[in-house]
Order: structure tokens, then sequence, then C-alpha cells
């Protein structure tokens, strides 16, 4: 990535250009195609910089990304998890795949988040929520094994209450699809 680059986006995110003087500027990101290669060469090239800067461009597709945020979230060479987190809860929920990746990223947290307690169970905390978002009644499952495995207390109770509020969801879309 340039420095016109860089600066064009820092720009946009700042406010100082518009979306359109920021396409004006780097026609390249308006297509699609050539972000998800910019993302693909990050990864190859695990460069944390370029990443940061990368996921600042808006993107009209978020779903053409999935993929792509399944392998940032089980990399530990960049600081991005705890948003990228946040996309399977919001965006990338209806595939029951992703709570494999979701478990896995639980297993496998990064270096940068196991340095404070806090942080660490704000991130699992996330990956709980993740989970939960996922498709029923898989999610569900998942859940309660990880309830049943885990010997984490904090975990435990976390994976527990998402599981409750799972279930009461059940409960409540059965009394309103049984009126």
């Amino acid at each position: 990535m340039t420095e016109l680059e860089k600066n064009a986006i820092l720009d946009f995110v700042s406010s100082e250009i518009t979306i359109d003087d920021f396409y004006k500027k780097m026609p390249q990101y308006k297509n699609e195609d050539f972000i998800v290669k910019k993302y693909n060469e990050i990864i190859f090239n695990k460069d944390s910089k370029i990443l940061a800067y990368l996921r600042l461009i808006p993107l009209r597709n978020i779903k053409l990304f999935e993929s792509i945020y399944r392998k940032l979230l089980l990399e530990d060479w960049h600081i991005e998890h705890e948003d990228i987190v946040v996309f399977f809860q919001s965006y990338f929920n209806k595939n029951i795949e992703n709570i494999y990746i979701l478990l896995n990223a639980l297993i496998n947290i990064p270096t940068y988040l196991q340095e404070d307690e806090a942080t660490k169970y704000s991130y699992i905390k996330k990956i709980i929520y993740a989970i939960g978002a996922q498709p029923q009644p898989e999610s569900l499952s998942a859940l309660e094994e990880l309830v049943s495995e885990t010997d984490d207390e904090k975990i435990k109770e976390l994976a527990l209450h998402q599981l409750e509020k799972g279930k009461n969801s059940v409960d409540g879309n059965t009394k309103e699809t049984s009126k």
C-alpha cells in the first residue's frame, strides 16, 4: 500500500474527504474484488500495519469477506480480533460452520489478548455471544458442550448466560408462532 493510499484512507476516515472523493482518488478501492485481493496479500504477508488501514475502507458487500475474516480471526499476528468477532455476531450469523471457527478462536486466544484478564474475558464474551448468534439448534448444542467441557468458571458462566438467552428466544419464537 502506497503512502498516497494510506493518506487517502486517513483523509476519508477523519471526514476530510467524502466517500465519493475517496473513490475519485482511489478508484480501485470501489472494486471489492481488488479489496479481497489486498486482504489475501496481507494475510499471506502477515502485515498488521496494512491490515489496520484496509479495515478502515468501507465495504458494500460484507458477505464477500466472510472467509477472509474467518482466516483473520484465527491468526495471531494482528490486533483486530475483537472487531472481527463482532462481524460474526452481526453479519456472519447464518452459517453453522462459523460455530467451529468461533470455538477454535476461543481455544486459540491471541497473545496480546491474554496479557490482561479483563481484556481476555471481554474477548471471550464476544466470542460466546457470536456463537449464540449462529443458527440454532447447533449454536445451543455448542454452548452446552462448552459448558460441560470447560473448567474455566468465567467461560462456563458466560456460556450458560448465552445458552439461557438462546433457549428463551427459542421459547419466545415457539410461543409467537403458536398464536
